[in-house]
């Protein structure tokens, strides 16, 4: 089959999925496949693909104009010591970023504080470990000129009190709490340094946020080798509480390594994932699965993506001594630094190093992938932990990304015809049915 379209066989029929634009044609019993492809492949040649995205990035690397979204690391150290943390955060010695420090980090900004600017607080530890700074933040801001910003958490939860509640919704943080499912899942991983679970502590505190009216949604990590991965989507479905999830990938250290050996379960599970879905969604329940919900619109309305991330272009991570790195995927290791806040950002390293992400039809392993559209080449700082590179695509992410992609397809494909009956509570906005 020619490398622009997969082929799928659901429910014993056939169907094709094209690779440029996400459309998916079922082809009857008695058609002729090849002519029907031959025929679409000449029909699609005539149009012209929307390459804005393409442009954008065609000459490779580009110094940045706007620098608009930056993680700024509070804390060193955590009070958790989850076994997939891709930095070990809980072996680093605890040490909290100074006001003075973060003054600096806004004055090295400071051509951006008439922009939107977007400041991140997670990475090398717990960001409310520090909520002594946390606190002077918005004033800092305001102080310093900058006029349009929104801060962004993301932390374990367990030590929220009514005093930080209350502060974050007043400043209208946007909320991530870190939680992995049920307790049985969650305290799995996610454990305190005696070893002890954290889902008590977790689950109560975002009960708190919920009689606040404060949002919030929940970050889950999926570990492959689970065998109950369909159950912490049956948690955050019966709670009724949004959730966005990744899967584990490589640590630093080895701490962690994930295996491609629980692939197999993997795929087990995501046929699972999807029955799950397809009931929902024909049953007319809302749906909190974000991801799977927003992937489901991303093939519906054709959103192709050639370019995975902005990490060191538009977005940089900051660390406790100001260093700066492309991501806070690569804060661990100071080898990755590509300059600081009072020298300013080596973007000659950077380019030497390719550490950013490139058009996926740029690297040359993704440029047959029925996925490059979907994945966008998959993230370059995994690819570089792995293989020392970002131009050699990670096997296990491309593989958990195969089964992915082809479970949320088969489900696209399932419930198509509830989506384009524009009634589904989850998808009334679709009304222009492919």
């Amino acid at each position: 089959m020619d490398t622009m379209y997969k082929q799928f066989n659901i429910d014993g029929s056939t169907y094709i999925f094209c690779v440029e634009d996400f459309e998916i044609l079922k082809i009857s019993e008695n058609g002729k496949k090849e002519s029907i492809l031959q025929e679409i492949k000449n029909k699609k040649a005539k149009s012209e693909k929307n390459i804005d995205e393409l442009q954008k990035y065609e000459s490779g690397y580009a110094k940045s104009t706007n620098i608009n979204t930056i993680g700024v690391n509070l804390v060193n150290g955590c009070n958790l010591n989850c076994t997939y943390c891709y930095i070990s955060a809980s072996s680093k010695k605890r040490e909290n970023l100074s006001e003075r420090k973060f003054i600096d980090i806004l004055n090295f900004l400071k051509k951006e504080k008439d922009n939107p600017v977007t400041f991140y607080f997670a990475g090398s530890g717990e960001p409310t470990l520090n909520f002594k700074l946390m606190k002077q933040l918005p004033k800092l801001c305001k102080e310093n000129g900058f006029k349009k910003i929104t801060l962004d958490l993301t932390t374990n939860g367990t030590i929220l009190t009514k005093e930080m509640i209350e502060f974050l919704k007043i400043n209208k943080f946007d909320i991530n709490i870190s939680l992995d499912g049920n307790e049985e899942i969650h305290d799995l991983s996610r454990v305190y340094n005696n070893g002890k679970g954290s889902f008590k502590d977790v689950y109560h505190n975002i009960t708190l946020l919920q009689e606040n009216n404060i949002k919030f949604l929940c970050t889950t990590v999926l570990v492959p080798c689970n065998n109950k991965i369909i159950d912490v989507f049956n948690f955050f479905e019966e709670k009724k509480i949004y959730s966005f999830f990744a899967i584990a990938t490589n640590s630093f250290d080895d701490n962690y390594i994930p295996s491609i050996k629980c692939l197999d379960n993997f795929k087990n599970q995501m046929n699972l994932v999807v029955e799950k879905y397809v009931e929902l969604i024909r049953s007319n329940n809302t749906i909190y699965s974000l991801k799977i919900k927003n992937d489901i619109e991303r093939i519906h309305y054709g959103d192709t993506k050639a370019v995975a991330c902005v990490g060191a272009r538009e977005g940089i991570y900051i660390d406790m001594d100001g260093s700066i790195f492309p991501c806070s995927y690569h804060s661990k290791s100071k080898e990755l630094s590509v300059g600081d806040i009072y020298v300013g950002i080596d973007y000659d390293k950077i380019i030497e190093n390719k550490w950013y992400a490139q058009p996926v039809d740029n690297y040359e392993t993704c440029r047959d992938c029925w996925m490059k559209y979907l994945c966008s080449g998959s993230c370059f700082a995994i690819k570089w932990l792995e293989n020392n590179n970002t131009e050699t695509p990670s096997e296990y992410l491309c593989k958990t990304y195969d089964i992915y992609w082809s479970a949320i397809i088969k489900l696209y494909i399932l419930i198509y015809p509830d989506i384009i009956e524009g009634k589904n509570v989850n998808f009334k906005d679709i009304n222009d049915g492919k």
